[in-house]
């Protein structure tokens, strides 16, 4: 088997040029822009699309189905990723377009190229070359490709809309993968970093109604007045801090690479956290580790200066800690507003399950990488974002739901969600080689 990264970069770089930009309403995105990537992934991939059943699911999701001989007996192996990506803001500000999959300065210059097309790219080349090679599963692959992870699935999560498919197919999993993750060096030293979790997701409004009317004869406090308020309060009023498992292991993990005090602390995370407390509530990140946030991000009042607002709204985002829920922060929320601001959940799910570090799959990951990187650290930890892989929990009995890629980060990756996104050329054969060994391992592990 040769691995070309010429032409892992040529098949990247032609998804790059298709802009499949997801939308909160379900009804205003571009259809056939995804429509002609699903026509892009055909001519590019034959072998893939001879050998796997592909349906369309939803408005423009992707299931494949390869049904394998079922000798090895084990539960199937799910690859996912999204096909969707962010809107790519001012175009003036890129230093290549957006669009074009420009290649320069040894790097794929383009809106979804590390978010997260280079997850197909890798699942279908990776696939493209077992087949060539004659590989036949002893169990079954399925592939499964949103349209809508960038907007939290919205009021149409397709993610959600294929998993409840497989459902009804009475489908269990024995092992989801999905994006996120990868290599990386610190200290001179390799480190994986997998996330068995994630956190949860909740947007709110607050609105306050007045009767509004001239600025000119203004009450004490406005409608927007009592909505600045009330954000005040939301930020000064933060869910306690609190160690979750997967933190309290993923803490024990970085203190190798930790310096100082901090490095110590992580060491034994539960004995010294009353001095870990202050330490994390003063670091954006571990801040986030250690509690359920919530952030003012949207203001409304009225539209236009001399009028005062007849209703004024707040929205806020939460990420959730796995074990707070979402009707929990509900109702903290409510005890903290002023009186007469409702509070309104706009979306929202719990934190999806978290999966075991002790499974076949887990261990399946860890020996890739053993192999490929000795001597390597693994880092299990808790993503703060979200990804479409909470949907498939429910259908992994064992617990093996993993973001992870083989990626290896390094400082000229650049600007997922932001202009000026880009990869470096020469990892993506790594990816590529990481399914490789997944997918042929996955039966005897």
């Amino acid at each position: 088997m040769q691995y070309d990264n010429e032409l892992f970069v040529k098949h990247l770089q032609g998804m790059v040029q298709i802009p499949t930009v997801s939308s909160v309403d379900p009804d205003k995105i571009d259809k056939d822009a995804f429509l002609r990537l699903h026509k892009y992934l055909e001519e590019t991939y034959p072998l893939v699309h001879k050998t796997f059943e592909k349906e369309v699911i939803g408005r423009v999701g992707l299931l494949y189905h390869w049904k394998g001989t079922g000798k090895s007996g084990k539960e199937p192996l799910l690859l996912t990723a999204h096909q969707d990506v962010v809107p790519e803001g001012d175009h003036s500000m890129w230093k290549y377009p957006p669009y074009e999959g420009v290649v320069a300065d040894g790097c794929l210059w383009g809106r979804g190229s590390t978010d997260s097309k280079c997850n197909i790219q890798a699942y279908l080349d990776a696939l493209e070359l077992l087949i060539a090679d004659g590989f036949v599963p002893d169990y079954d692959i399925y592939l499964a490709f949103g349209y809508n992870e960038e907007i939290m699935g919205g009021p149409e999560a397709a993610a959600g809309i294929l998993s409840e498919e497989l459902k009804k197919r009475g489908v269990t999993l024995g092992m989801a993968v999905d994006e996120c993750g990868g290599v990386s060096q610190r200290d001179g030293k390799w480190v994986a970093e997998i996330y068995p979790c994630e956190k949860g997701y909740a947007d709110f409004e607050f609105s306050m109604e007045d009767p509004g009317g001239h600025s000119a004869q203004p009450p004490e406090h406005s409608a927007l007045g009592v909505i600045g308020h009330t954000a005040w309060l939301i930020e000064q009023n933060p869910l306690p801090q609190k160690l979750t498992a997967p933190v309290i292991q993923q803490m024990k993990a970085m203190a190798p690479f930790t310096p100082g005090e901090l490095g110590q602390l992580f060491q034994d995370p539960e004995a010294n956290w009353e001095k870990l407390k202050p330490l994390c509530a003063a670091n954006k990140q571990l801040n986030a580790m250690t509690r359920t946030t919530t952030a003012v991000t949207m203001c409304k009042g009225s539209d236009q200066a001399n009028i005062l607002p007849e209703r004024a709204t707040l929205i806020t985002n939460s990420r959730l800690l796995p074990g707070d829920t979402v009707e929990e922060l509900q109702k903290h929320l409510e005890s903290i507003v002023p009186e007469g601001v409702k509070v309104r959940l706009v979306k929202g799910h719990n934190p999806p399950e978290v999966s075991s570090i002790d499974t076949p799959g887990y261990r399946l990951m860890k020996s890739i990488m053993e192999e490929k990187y000795p001597g390597i650290t693994f880092i299990p930890a808790m993503l703060l974002g979200g990804t479409d892989s909470r949907y498939y929990c429910s259908l992994s009995p064992s617990h093996s739901v993993y973001r992870f890629t083989g990626l290896k980060s390094d400082s000229r990756w650049g600007g997922a969600h932001q202009v000026n996104e880009h990869i470096a050329c020469d990892i993506l054969m790594d990816n590529v080689d990481f399914y490789v060994r997944l997918l042929k391992g996955y039966a005897n592990a």
